[in-house]
Formats: structure tokens, C-alpha cells, sequence
């Protein structure tokens, strides 16, 4: 189990240097000089010689490997410079938006799997019936429906029509409930045909025909049995859809207003404030690595058969 763990953590240490080389080369690839668009955002002529200035000022003038060491030594410290647009730390701003965006993806994690556990029961307990069809049905249209449409929906039946739930805001509990809704919707529907197939391939085990000699009814086969047969598979499923919720971030924040992560990289990407964009990246990409690694060890605890392979 350590040699395990231990691997995993070395391969994530060269996901993250893969990730951080990633993030420096788009940013650095992308056209246009940046030394002209900060000039122009200081309200500066744009001459030659203050172009220079702005140039040699941020370091563009140096290597690109000098370029990429010192910005990944400050980026281990926590240090992202300054944005180019407003003159702020973006470290600062990062830290006060990083809060609203774990507000949103934790809370759209657990709504989606709860959702993705009642649908998925809800088919197995009357498997290729009108429920079970149903269910198939709610997870085919809620995989169908991209994120930003569901989030206008959301606006227009609970707070325009039935006028329940704050549209816009971070202001309590109250207004968090639709952004988590809308996020939920689409890992909800992959999550809920997990939870179904796995279940009905757990069913067909030979430990089934075991409960039942024993008498247990198919309620209690598939919470003690199939349940936690399928528990890894979940696990797998489930972090690759917590990953996934940072892309969804950047729609769905903007749409309710929220000043989280993906709205600041939205709006450096809008604005061109690459330094922005380099410390969301990496923090999105970081993130991803960070539950995967999670996910990894969460599967090695509940499945017995990697922990007997890594024994």
C-alpha cells in the first residue's frame, strides 16, 4: 500500500510540472505584445521607448527558461505577481474568490450525488419499468442540456416566475442553491447511469443467488451487497466530475454574478491580463490533479482487491 501511495504521489508531482510548463506556454504563445497592452492600460503613450521600459520592467526581455524558473519559483511561494489590468496581487485576489468557488463545487458535488444515488436506486428497484425508463429519461435530457440553458431555466422558474430564490449574488445560503442546482445537473445524469449499470451488473453476480438463498429481499441486496460492490466504480466517476465542475465554473459564476474563480479568469481572458490567466490555470489544472490523487486513494481504501495487488 505505501509503494502505492508513493508512486501516485510522484506521478501527480510530474502531472503538476506538466501542468505548470502547459500554462507558461499558452500564456507566452498567445499573440500580441504584452508590453503594449500594459502601456496602454497605464493610460501611457504607447512610443517605443516606454514599450521598452514596460518590457524590461516585467522581464520579457529575458530567456524564456529564466522566464519560466522564476515564474514557477514565485508560483511554489504562492506568489502570481501582479495583474496587468487593475495593479493588484493576484495571490490576494485568488485567496478571497478561491472560497466562492469551493462553495460551488462542494455543494454541487454533494446535490449530484444525491440525486445520482436516487435516481440510479430509483431504476434498480424496478428494473426496465416505467421508473427505471423514467430515470433513463431524466439522465438523458440532463446530460443533453448544456449548463448555461439550464442556468437560465433555473433563473426564470424560481426567481422570475415563481419568484423564490435570489438570480444573482453570494449572499447566503439562499442565493447558493440555483448556482449548485445548475451545476449539478450534468454530473448528476452521467453519475445516475453509473449508479444503474453498476447496480445491474452487480445483480447478475453470483453473490446475489448467495443473499438470496439467504432470504434477503432485493432492497437489502442492493444496499448491502451491490452497493458496495459498485462504491469504487462511483468513486472514479465522481471525481472525474468534481474536476470537470471548474470548467462549469467559468459559465455558471458569470451567471449568477458570483465573484469566484472562474469569473476572474474569465475576465482576465477578456482583458488579456495574462498573469490572471497563468494562476487560474494552473490553479484549474492543479485542482484536477489534487482530486484525482484523492480519488486514487479513496478507491485503494474501499476496494479490497487493489489493496490485496499492492500488498
Amino acid at each position: 500500500m505505501i509503494h502505492f501511495i508513493s508512486k501516485r504521489l510522484k506521478h501527480s508531482l510530474v502531472l503538476l510540472f506538466m501542468a505548470s510548463l502547459v500554462c507558461f506556454t499558452l500564456v507566452v504563445s498567445a499573440p500580441g505584445n504584452v508590453a503594449v497592452l500594459i502601456a496602454e492600460l497605464r493610460g501611457a503613450a504607447s512610443t517605443p521607448g516606454y514599450v521598452e521600459q514596460v518590457a524590461e520592467e516585467i522581464g520579457l526581455n529575458k530567456p524564456l527558461l529564466i522566464r519560466y524558473v522564476d515564474w514557477l519559483g514565485d508560483a511554489v511561494r504562492g506568489d502570481f505577481g501582479i495583474s496587468y489590468r487593475t495593479g493588484t496581487d493576484v495571490s490576494a485576489d485568488l485567496s478571497n474568490r478561491m472560497f466562492v468557488t469551493g462553495i460551488l463545487i462542494v455543494g454541487s458535488a454533494a446535490i449530484a450525488t444525491l440525486i445520482s444515488l436516487a435516481l440510479g436506486f430509483f431504476g434498480a428497484f424496478w428494473p426496465y419499468k416505467l421508473p427505471d425508463r423514467v430515470s433513463r429519461g431524466l439522465a438523458l435530457l440532463g446530460a443533453s442540456t448544456p449548463t448555461f440553458f439550464v442556468g437560465a431555466l433555473m433563473i426564470y422558474a424560481f426567481s422570475v416566475t415563481f419568484q423564490l430564490l435570489p438570480s444573482f449574488g453570494f449572499n447566503g445560503p439562499k442565493s447558493w442553491i440555483l448556482p449548485w442546482l445548475t451545476v449539478a445537473v450534468l454530473p448528476a445524469a452521467v453519475l445516475s447511469r453509473v449508479v444503474r449499470v453498476g447496480l445491474e451488473e452487480a445483480m447478475t453476480s453470483p453473490f446475489v443467488l448467495t443473499a438470496k438463498s439467504k432470504g434477503l429481499g432485493r432492497t437489502a441486496i442492493l444496499f448491502r451487497e451491490a452497493l458496495p460492490n459498485i462504491t469504487p466504480l462511483f468513486i472514479n466517476a465522481l471525481g472525474t466530475q468534481v474536476g470537470l465542475m471548474t470548467a462549469t465554473a467559468i459559465i455558471v459564476e458569470p451567471l449568477f454574478a458570483w465573484q469566484g474563480v472562474g469569473d476572474y479568469f474569465l475576465a482576465g481572458v477578456r482583458f488579456r491580463d495574462f498573469m490572471v490567466v497563468q494562476a487560474c490555470l494552473l490553479i484549474f489544472l492543479t485542482f484536477f490533479i489534487v482530486v484525482n490523487l484523492i480519488v486514487d486513494l479513496a478507491v485503494l481504501l474501499t476496494d479490497p482487491r487493489i489493496r490485496r495487488q499492492w500488498s
